[in-house]
């Protein structure tokens, strides 16, 4: 029985053509460098580019009658969309609006700004019904001087019973001056606060405001006392409707300091002020120390308390006040502790 020959698949034949016309190409491509490389011609460089065009040209023919059709490629043309970025805002920061500040206004006629707090500080501790003397120091920062007719004047708050005081003294521009006021302490217990200004000789006022602020506390050391009728001994008074007025009697526990001695103030006498015709007084005021149990000195001018000097000391600076040729002012000080207040010690000076 006769074997039958297969015929051969027409795809091998159609690949062994490629790869002898591949294998043709390659040989043809050598033999043509060779001839480059020994001859060095550009024409010849030329020739062998285009056969290899020629040979690759063919091989890709070939390749394409041997495929079937090809699917057709959906060619998928990417546009590229360009999305903008919003601008990020920028916030503008000015710079901050300037607060506004009541500031010390100096100049003009009358004006004056607070110094310090002679007596009565802020928040000082007093006795319901306290008899209290507030005294600040205060400059004028005018340009007109300060006569006895220019006065402390009630503006607003707890007044606590003072009254419209007049100065004491000239007071030149630039110069200092501790002006009081005489007040009584609430009867309620709290906090009490009473503003009070300075005022010229028209009843204008002027200048910066000065405070008192009190706080009120503890029992009032005198007032009516309500009796309940017990056995024993009948109390010590006199008793209406029921009720009595007591007076503390015996002696406290602590004994009164030793008053003050020999009291002195050399004054500068200087002439100035209103006119350059008032005299400074200013100065040291001195006095002896006779006591050992002093919690400090009260220092007093013209009756007013203008300053507290500590324990154990015995001598107080007086500030410049110009007064006018002949005044007499009078200078005080009194020794005191938790017993009580010792007498004063006085001493009276004039210029010239």
């Amino acid at each position: 029985m006769l074997n039958t020959r297969k015929p051969i698949p027409r795809n091998v034949i159609l690949w062994g053509g490629v790869a002898l016309l591949v294998i043709a190409g390659i040989i043809v491509l050598a033999i043509s460098f060779n001839r480059s490389s020994e001859e060095g011609g550009p024409d010849d460089v030329n020739a062998i580019y285009t056969n290899a065009a020629i040979t690759l040209t063919a091989q890709q023919m070939t390749l394409e009658a041997s495929q079937p059709s090809a699917t057709p490629t959906l060619a998928v043309t990417s546009t590229l969309t360009s999305t903008p970025t919003p601008a990020t805002p920028t916030l503008a920061i000015s710079s901050p609006l300037p607060t506004s500040t009541t500031g010390v206004t100096t100049g003009g006629c009358d004006n004056s700004v607070y110094v310090a707090d002679v007596t009565i500080p802020d928040n000082t501790v007093v006795t319901p019904g306290q008899s209290i003397t507030k005294t600040w120091r205060v400059q004028n920062t005018g340009t007109c001087t300060w006569s006895t007719t220019y006065k402390i004047i009630y503006a607003y708050g707890d007044a606590m019973g003072g009254q419209t005081t007049a100065l004491t003294a000239s007071v030149a521009p630039g110069a200092t001056s501790d002006v009081s006021v005489i007040m009584t302490a609430p009867t309620k217990a709290g906090k009490a606060e009473g503003t009070w200004r300075l005022a010229n000789d028209k009843g204008q006022p002027f200048g910066t405001v000065l405070t008192i602020v009190v706080n009120v506390s503890g029992s009032a050391t005198t007032g009516t006392a309500v009796f309940t009728a017990t056995a024993g001994p009948s109390p010590t008074g006199t008793i209406t409707s029921g009720t009595a007025t007591i007076t503390p009697t015996g002696t406290s526990s602590i004994p009164l300091p030793n008053p003050a001695n020999n009291p002195d103030i050399t004054l500068s006498c200087a002439l100035g002020g209103t006119g350059g015709t008032q005299y400074e007084y200013a100065g040291k005021l001195t006095w002896e120390d006779k006591s050992n149990n002093e919690n400090g000195f009260n220092i007093y001018i013209n009756g007013a308390l203008v300053a507290i000097a500590p324990a154990d000391t015995t001598s107080y600076k007086v500030d410049s006040v110009f007064y006018d040729a002949g005044t007499s002012i009078t200078y005080g000080i009194e020794a005191f502790n938790a017993g009580g207040k010792a007498a004063q010690a006085i001493v009276t000076k004039q210029c010239p």
